[in-house]
């Protein structure tokens, strides 16, 4: 009896301890998240510069930092900038949108392309009138969501920069000391070593074919879409790209619900030349990156459904903010691994 009560006591005290050690780390889960992401994907290249700067020893502090710059250089410093492009255009797009005189472009536009598409049918479908449905509403509405979830990125350059420094802190410790931390989990964990073992190395699956596969093909995609906005002439191409990121992960057409808004905005107020460049760009550079990139990363790891993927993104982003984008994803990914973990434990 009295070994039962000691039992239920100290599970008392550890769950309490558990609580409170996630609420001290809550503010900071994001950048714990980013840094084990990161510290999965980036782990053949630790491996690389370790072999030229330390023989092979992942554990050394000098090719670790090496590391942590190059990831730096290659990642978090162009997403600073990108990110902060996209705030800008977003909030510019959002108070043009509560300009009467534009939103009244906007309509005329949207009549007048309705308009000739209905008599390039002779009138068998009448024209519509986008007066009565005030279509700059709705993307006022989006853009309200998107810019309250960006201000809260870019609100604070204190907080920002504090929240990348720990992400950085994180990941130089998880690239040198992952084997340890690894041996660490595997000696506290209840389960046998062998299903610990299958676990991680099925969460690593997961964060490389979220990550590297899914992900990565539609940011190449969005920032192509966004290169085509820019080269030919369409306002605002880095929120675009940024939206076009999101559709790519629709399977088979996903970039094409912005590319094609595109192309009928320089159709009606530029020339048709740059319509059909970009028509042509979003064929030939998005396109190909489609077919023949994403078959190549994606066969990496497990493999999880574009659509379940495309749900976990747009849930995450709901639920999570904008880390939603990685952190969704990698939830149904664990979901995933877990159930194949219960398979073979049966």
């Amino acid at each position: 009896m009295e070994n039962k009560t000691q039992h239920y006591f100290f599970l008392v005290i550890l769950v309490s301890v558990i609580v409170l050690t996630v609420f001290i780390f809550y503010p900071y889960l994001t950048s714990l998240l980013l840094a084990l992401v990161f510290s999965v994907t980036f782990r053949p290249l630790h491996r690389w510069v370790s072999r030229i700067f330390s023989k092979g020893n992942q554990e050394n502090s000098f090719s670790t930092f090496i590391t942590l710059i190059i990831v730096a250089a290659l990642v978090i410093t162009p997403l600073i900038f990108i990110g902060r492009q996209i705030y800008t255009e977003s909030s510019n797009l959002y108070f043009s949108l509560t300009d009467e005189g534009q939103r009244s472009h906007i309509i005329n536009t949207l009549n007048t392309l309705s308009k000739a598409v209905s008599e390039r049918f002779f009138n068998a479908f009448p024209a519509y009138d986008f007066s009565s449905l005030n279509v700059t509403t709705y993307i006022q509405n989006f853009l309200e969501w998107s810019f309250a979830n960006l201000d809260t990125i870019f609100s604070s350059v204190t907080k920002l920069a504090f929240q990348i420094f720990i992400m950085l802190f994180a990941l130089f410790y998880l690239l040198r000391d992952g084997s340890k931390l690894k041996k660490a989990l595997i000696a506290i964990s209840p389960l046998i070593d062998s299903y610990d073992e299958k676990i991680i190395s099925k969460v690593k699956q997961a964060i490389r074919s979220v990550v590297t596969g899914s992900l990565v093909v539609s940011i190449i995609q969005g920032i192509l879409t966004g290169l085509g906005f820019y080269f030919f002439g369409v306002p605002n191409p880095a929120l675009w790209g940024s939206f076009a990121v999101v559709a790519a992960l629709i399977p088979g057409f996903g970039t094409s619900l912005v590319l094609i808004p595109g192309i009928i905005y320089l159709f009606l107020e530029s020339t048709q030349l740059h319509a059909f460049g970009l028509l042509t760009w979003g064929v030939l550079a998005v396109g190909l990156i489609d077919n023949y990139l994403a078959p190549v990363l994606m066969n990496r790891g497990m493999q999880i459904h574009p659509f379940i993927i495309l749900l976990s993104v747009m849930g995450g982003l709901a639920f999570f903010g904008p880390i939603g984008f990685i952190a969704g994803p990698l939830v149904v990914a664990l979901l995933s691994a877990l159930f194949e973990i219960y398979k073979l434990s049966r």
